[in-house]
């Protein structure tokens, strides 16, 4: 059985978006594993600027003229919800607000993914990339919603445990689209 691969254009066109996913979320994952002692406003500000970053990359893969329409609109609400939490979070930049906003903008946007995945992976390739990221950005926000008493750190550390799982995925993916795009559209 072949293996499915997307398009030369189809991959020059996402993998820009997910690697840009994935750097955002290595960052954010690295700090949250090497930072020890973080603060309840550095945690809410990096958080923030997380989702606002990782909802940048959503919209630009959203908006790449390969993808379908009922996908842009799915991925556009998924860009909304982290950065309407990501607000939130700004704004009141505590415990309970991390946890809260952190946990339902991340589901929603999960859930989201997922329904991209489920609807239409069989028309985008890389809608395929969206099950794990889906499921773990899913999971980290129940998690955060399951456990409101987490510490700053707590919090830190949930997050940017789901943010290191997706980082990886995003990298192996970003990483193979671009020699897809690479390598067929110099012939080799």
């Amino acid at each position: 059985m072949p293996a499915v691969t997307a398009s030369p254009e189809v991959a020059a066109a996402v993998w820009k978006p997910l690697m840009f996913r994935a750097v955002i979320a290595v960052a954010f994952g690295a700090l949250s594993v090497f930072w020890q002692h973080p603060g309840e406003a550095f945690v809410a500000y990096s958080f923030g600027a997380y989702l606002v970053l990782t909802s940048k990359s959503a919209w630009d893969f959203a908006v790449a003229p390969v993808v379908p329409s009922p996908v842009r609109g799915l991925l556009g609400g998924a860009a909304i919800a982290w950065s309407f939490c990501a607000i939130f979070m700004l704004i009141f930049a505590s415990t309970t607000a991390m946890s809260l906003a952190g946990g339902i903008g991340l589901a929603v946007a999960g859930i989201l993914e997922l329904v991209v995945y489920f609807r239409h992976r069989r028309d985008l390739v890389p809608a395929r990339e969206f099950l794990i990221t889906g499921v773990v950005s899913t999971v980290t926000g129940l998690l955060l919603l399951v456990w409101p008493g987490l510490d700053a750190h707590g919090i830190f550390g949930v997050a940017g445990g789901g943010a290191i799982i997706i980082a990886v995925f995003l990298l192996i993916a970003a990483f193979g689209y671009r020699h897809d795009a690479h390598e067929r559209s110099t012939g080799r």
